[in-house]
């Protein structure tokens, strides 16, 4: 499917999703460039409705003013679906809980600024962040897939799911800890990479500061290895699904890059675009995560027919081979 053949409400629902990702890219500028706290105030910027001409007020007023489109997107999203799609309770059930979870995030985002940007709050709005996303992405899955879509009721699916519900969860974790390292600027701890010059031994030599940047070192290692068996499990299915398997491998690559992205976060010297890419990267790999949990639930047609292709294609099938 492509975008000229998508109706209203998909175009809609895959918007907003990104929109959302986009957001949280641009919260990273924030806290990179030390504009969380550019406009001390909310919802206003200096007592202002329009910021002074000052780089950090002008980034962090820039934050709010997407946050605000990004909600009308949300609540437009809620609105339609509950209106014209009810019919898709899954899709009806998410977009209700679409709504109190982005009231939340603009809350938190109003507590960090008055509380001068807590590590945790930091760290726990953008645990929102990313469960608003998560939704938000399924919810576009399910416009593009559409009410009719069929469940996959199979052992072997719901095992290869097991370990896709895993590795989003580890991912998610490997956020949240990156985002309190960084809100307690224990990004910077280490200069050097993949050593660590201020604390060679993990938890052992430096001080807590290093102990935390260790601390986010190894949840990647964990989520690398999470990804590489989901990535396996489903390359090994029996009945293969080739959607599901590129998107696991799309996944896997992408999470290399992240690794990539993360050393040279170091090698760069803390480079403001870099370290805004280390969490949009991340976030689209737990967005992708996502969708590969739906993928994985229901059957589209164009994986049936690909698998179909393949089969008459394998040697095993042509008996001329």
């Amino acid at each position: 499917m492509n975008i000229r053949s998508m109706t209203g409400y998909q175009r809609l629902t895959v918007l907003t999703a990104v929109a959302t990702l986009v957001l949280i890219g641009v919260g990273a500028l924030v806290r990179t460039t030390g504009s969380g706290l550019g406009c001390p105030d909310w919802p206003f910027c200096h007592g202002q409705i329009i910021p002074p001409a000052e780089k950090t007020a002008i980034i962090e007023y820039s934050h709010r003013t997407l946050a605000m489109v990004v909600g009308f997107l949300i609540m437009g999203t809620a609105w339609v679906t509950l209106r014209r799609h009810s019919d898709d309770r899954p899709a009806r059930t998410l977009a209700i809980i679409s709504l109190p979870l982005l009231f939340l995030q603009a809350w938190l985002g109003k507590v960090i600024v008055e509380r001068e940007l807590p590590a945790e709050v930091v760290m726990i709005h953008l645990g929102t962040a990313l469960m608003l996303l998560a939704i938000l992405a399924v919810i576009a899955a399910f416009s593009v897939l559409g009410p009719a879509r069929r469940r996959v009721e199979s052992s072997e699916r719901a095992s290869v799911l097991r370990i896709a519900h895993i590795a989003a969860i580890v991912i998610a974790g490997v956020l949240m800890v990156g985002a309190y390292t960084v809100g307690s600027d224990a990004g910077v701890a280490c200069t050097t990479w993949p050593s660590c010059a201020e604390g060679a031994i993990p938890f052992v030599d430096g001080g807590r500061l290093q102990h935390i940047h260790w601390l986010h070192r190894i949840t990647v290692v964990a989520g690398l290895a999470a990804i590489g068996v989901l990535a396996m499990a489903a390359t090994n299915m029996r009945e293969r699904s080739p959607i599901l398997e590129r998107a696991v491998w799309a996944a896997l690559a992408l999470y290399g890059v992240q690794i990539a992205i993360g050393a040279l976060n170091i090698l760069s010297g803390f480079a403001e675009l870099v370290l805004v890419a280390h969490l949009a990267v991340g976030s689209a790999i737990w967005a992708l995560l996502v969708l590969i949990l739906v993928v994985g639930r229901f059957e589209l047609e164009i994986d049936r027919t690909a698998y179909s292709a393949d089969t008459l294609r394998s040697p095993a099938a042509d008996p001329g081979a």
